[in-house]
């Protein structure tokens, strides 16, 4: 009698579990049918935005269940023997012959320094050595840039833009044969310092909204190419770079790229010589002292090969921005807060 008095119990909690779980599922499922009707669909953009990288970390701290021992086990940043020796040496040689007080009352690094930056390869720890950079990992690129700013923040500024805005690690995975032959190198030894223009007066660094940057393809004496206007501003390390990333809106109105290729944000690599292409009038954001100017060109004539990737990868920008730039921004903007605390430490107490 007890026993079925108790199973009877049993059998009634479990009743009133799922008659909970049902109503839970009702109610859930009418609530979502009912804010899908009001929510935007999801752009083009915001889908690649979704499909692009991969999952780790952040999975954890989304679902609340975040582990520091489990972030340790899984992740290794230890620095290999070669980036170890860099960090003690290179980056204590370059933090001696930075003055900080110097520099931002001089708005410039002394030419000693510019040099050392150069002859080391700070401008291409993330292009590969077969390309004659000097193939570092992300870990340390980021302890590099935190060290630096420990001593000299626009310092830090200069070296994370071409290891990380720049666009090497873009040629890298997306350019050409050609181009990677040409621009690699170069940048790997810093006879070109790369910049990359995205920011415009009216659309800040907002990728999906290039106002004022447009470009439209053309055909001019049967070679087809881009005919571009733009004004970029704020753009680091302008006004002494060899090279520029322009970020474009493209589109084809009559149809030339013909499948080849499509319209939508597309990355140009020019350099500075390249006609119609002003890069100059630095700016003085925050009185910094790190480079810092416009670049601008109307009208300007850019052939398909100067299209990173090739005309294959028009329409592709924004890809690339997700899948590599994104990651450069996560590590070199933390690696320089990272670097400034100690001295913000130092002058607080």
């Amino acid at each position: 009698m007890i026993r079925q008095a108790a199973r009877l119990k049993k059998l009634s909690s479990i009743s009133t579990m799922n008659n909970a779980v049902i109503k839970r599922t009702f109610l859930s499922r009418a609530m979502y049918n009912a804010a899908k009707k009001v929510m935007p669909p999801i752009s083009q953009t915001e889908q690649i935005a979704l499909g692009s990288g991969t999952i780790g970390f952040d999975r954890d701290i989304f679902t609340g269940s975040p582990s520091l021992k489990k972030l340790n086990e899984t992740y290794d940043s230890k620095l290999s023997t070669e980036e170890s020796a860099f960090l003690s040496h290179q980056v204590d040689t370059l933090c001696s012959l930075l003055n900080d007080h110097e520099v931002s009352q001089k708005k410039d690094f002394s030419k000693k320094a510019w040099d050392y930056m150069r002859d080391e390869k700070f401008f291409g720890m993330k292009i590969p050595k077969e390309w004659g950079g000097l193939g570092f990992s992300t870990a340390a690129v980021s302890a590099v840039l935190s060290k630096l700013a420990t001593q000299c923040f626009d310092a830090n500024a200069t070296v994370a833009v071409p290891n990380s805005l720049g666009p090497g690690e873009l040629l890298v995975r997306y350019g050409t044969p050609a181009q990677k032959e040409y621009f690699l190198p170069r940048l790997a030894d810093g006879t070109l310092i790369p910049c990359f223009g995205l920011t415009g007066p009216h659309s800040g660094s907002d990728a999906t909204s290039l106002i004022g940057s447009d470009a439209i393809v053309e055909e001019r004496n049967g070679e087809l190419g881009l005919r571009a206007t733009f004004k970029k501003r704020y753009i680091t390390l302008a006004p002494v770079a060899g090279c520029v990333g322009l970020g474009l809106n493209l589109a084809d109105p009559d149809n030339l790229l013909k499948g080849r290729g499509n319209s939508g944000f597309t990355v140009a690599l020019l350099e500075r010589h390249h006609p119609g292409l002003n890069m100059g009038d630095r700016h003085m954001p925050l009185n910094a002292a790190f480079m810092n100017g416009t670049v601008e060109g109307e009208d300007v004539w850019i052939p398909m090969s100067h299209v990173l990737g090739g005309q294959e990868r028009c329409g592709f920008g924004w890809n690339m921005f997700v899948e590599c730039l994104a990651e450069g921004r996560g590590v070199s903007l933390p690696a320089g807060s990272i670097g400034a605390a100690p001295t913000v430490c130092s002058a607080v107490g």
